[in-house]
């Protein structure tokens, strides 16, 4: 019996609203709502055999593919420190509430079996499945960023969610596979009180 699991992130895009309000020189606040899409692709491969009798053994191959297409809004809210006067190099921390919006994900599922080390043969037609995602994440962001005198802000930002993207009978299910971790690299026009 063996098991194999390999997960591919993929590259997604993120667009929305972003304000900075200031809290003095060196502070702010910078709320945000943005609709950001989000994926990855897993594939699950499992074996078993069995021995039915002294001139029979079947062995099961069990194929899993995962393609995730998922769409979030996100509303982070970020502390920002400045090391000059409301501009210049930045660095970032704070909450962010994530809502399921969009989710056109599906798995695919192939079941084959091999008697007595033959060639495989399909067992069943192959399979589409639609997995439960949660509604809701809650992650902590971290970024650094520069925040020109132009009002224009370049950043680059990292989250991690706390809570499993897929609900628990889904085939990820063990450590940190399953969770939501995104890095975005954006630029910015900002607006709200210097």
């Amino acid at each position: 019996m063996g098991t194999d699991l390999s997960i591919t992130p993929k590259p997604e895009w993120h667009a929305g609203l972003l304000f900075d309000i200031g809290l003095g020189k060196h502070f702010s606040v910078q709320p945000s709502l943005l609709y950001s899409k989000r994926g990855y692709k897993y594939d699950y491969n499992t074996q078993s055999t069995s021995v039915m009798n002294t001139d029979t053994t079947v062995t099961t191959y069990v194929t899993a593919s995962v393609d995730a297409k998922l769409g979030y809004l996100d509303i982070p809210v970020l502390l920002n420190y400045y090391c000059g006067d409301r501009k210049g190099l930045m660095i970032s921390a704070g909450p962010q509430l994530s809502i399921l919006v969009t989710d056109q994900s599906v798995a695919t599922t192939t079941t084959t079996t091999s008697t007595n080390g033959g060639t495989p043969q399909a067992k069943n037609p192959e399979t589409e499945t639609k997995f439960d995602f949660h509604p809701t994440d809650i992650s902590l962001v971290g970024q650094v960023g520069y925040k020109f005198p132009s009002l224009l802000l370049v950043y680059v930002r990292a989250a991690t969610g706390f809570a499993k993207v897929q609900d628990e009978e889904a085939i990820v299910r063990t450590g940190d596979e399953g969770k939501n971790f995104t890095i975005e690299v954006g630029a910015a026009l900002t607006f709200g009180s210097k």
